[in-house]
């Protein structure tokens, strides 16, 4: 029987580089995660990135961020099968602005990890924030359940 567990260990210690790359602001190591045909929803800018345009976007974010000071994942959980994952996870990102207040949310991630030559990528990236469906207004003060 062929267990799956030794490729479970090998996505989280993917998952962790790829939080340790952002928190490096290494662009090259970022990309690294993923798929060449990488379809992302993020939750800012455009209603989604492709390819190329989504490294683009990953690089305007870190200049914007460039004092940032977490980008941790909470309640991480993964579902996979042997060449597939799904990871999602409340995000909590963080800065420090020109004053040196930090400013942060909590958001919400999913991922879509694929198995490709032996390498875990990144195929699909979703980041979003709740809204006020009366308002339109984002819900960057929510905080995760105590529970």
């Amino acid at each position: 029987m062929h267990s799956i567990e030794p490729t479970l260990s090998h996505l989280q210690h993917d998952i962790d580089q790829w939080l340790q790359a952002i928190k490096r602001s290494d662009l090259a190591a970022i990309r690294s995660h993923y798929a060449e045909d990488v379809r992302a929803f993020d939750a800012i800018k455009q209603l989604q990135f492709k390819q190329a345009d989504y490294f683009a976007h990953w690089q305007q974010c870190l200049e914007f961020c460039q004092n940032h000071v977490a980008f941790d994942l909470q309640d991480i959980q993964i579902r996979h099968s042997a060449d597939l994952a799904i990871m999602h996870a409340l995000l909590y990102c963080a800065g420090s602005n020109d004053k040196g207040e930090v400013q942060g949310c909590w958001m919400r991630v999913t991922q879509g990890w694929q198995q490709h030559q032996g390498q875990w990528r990144i195929f699909h990236d979703h980041f979003s924030a709740p809204f006020d469906m009366v308002t339109g207004a984002a819900l960057f003060d929510l905080q995760p359940d105590a529970a």
